[in-house]
């Protein structure tokens, strides 16, 4: 299996451009995978420099409902014809919002995608088994959720609640007998999301760990984790998955991402446009 960042916050390499964004490549001996597509059709300029056809990509997993991840699905649908593409029905229940000084960010799906909703598999069960892929849509609920989620916001008839994440589904892949988990933002918490997997997959181990964690570093907006919260975090990563390699980058900020590094040591590893992971 070999996966390939096409989209990230951080740039790792400068022929290829960055965004507020997570889209990444993943081609197996038989299918070729989108995870996420980013927030615009930046990810498809990157994939033509790095000699990728994503028109033959035949399956898109969109992780949840905010822009950053579904917003350059518009795009890849007027370049590829055959992909299914595989997401939670609530995405379309509401449209998302975050509000940073009593200022409303409209942070949702566009809704030109209502028109290809032919295109759509909904993932409906708990946890759904295609192959070797597998999407986890019930999330437990074990560990807190990462503190920066209180200022995202769902609506649905003029009415602005506070995102619960329905929205959000976790995507596996199954190779060689290992698991590579994907997260997308991990806004249910990465522990749940792992301590999930391992539940719906006991006897399977988890050989790597990829997306944003959503580890926003301290601000003067919202309340993030404390170092001794992520030092927390980081120790149970490695007791969940000791076996696992972790990349993340876009959510996970450089203050967060140090102090898991201080407790994980090279377990852990900064996820940037263009990296490649080969398992």
């Amino acid at each position: 299996m070999n996966i390939i960042s096409l989209i990230d916050n951080y740039q790792g390499n400068e022929r290829l451009k960055a965004e507020h964004g997570l889209c990444l490549y993943i081609e197996t001996a038989h299918h070729k995978i989108l995870f996420d597509t980013g927030q615009s059709n930046l990810f498809i300029e990157n994939a033509k420099k790095m000699n990728i056809d994503l028109s033959e990509v035949d399956t898109v997993v969109i992780s949840h409902a905010h822009n950053d991840h579904i917003g350059g699905l518009i795009h890849f649908l007027e370049i590829n014809q055959k992909a299914k593409i595989y997401l939670k029905r609530e995405i379309f229940e509401y449209q998302y919002y975050s509000i940073k000084k009593e200022t409303k960010h409209f942070i949702g799906f566009p809704v030109q995608l209502l028109e290809h909703k032919n295109r759509f598999e909904f993932v409906e069960s708990a946890c759904y088994i295609l192959g070797n892929q597998i999407f986890i849509t019930k999330i437990d609920l074990h560990y807190a959720k990462p503190k920066g989620n209180k200022r995202l916001f769902k609506e649905k008839n003029n009415i602005l609640t506070e995102d619960n994440f329905a929205h959000e589904q976790i995507f596996v892949m199954k190779s060689k007998g290992e698991l590579t988990v994907f997260g997308g933002c991990a806004h249910n918490g990465i522990l749940n999301v792992l301590s999930t997997v391992t539940r719906f997959l006991p006897a399977e181990k988890i050989t790597n760990v990829i997306g944003g964690f959503h580890m926003i570093d301290p601000n003067k907006i919202t309340r993030t984790e404390t170092d001794k919260e992520l030092q927390f975090i980081g120790r149970e990563l490695l007791r969940i998955a000791p076996e696992a390699r972790f990349y993340t980058g876009h959510c996970t900020g450089t203050h967060s991402l140090k102090i898991l590094a201080e407790v994980m040591g090279n377990k852990i590893q900064k996820l940037e446009t263009g990296l490649q992971i080969i398992d």
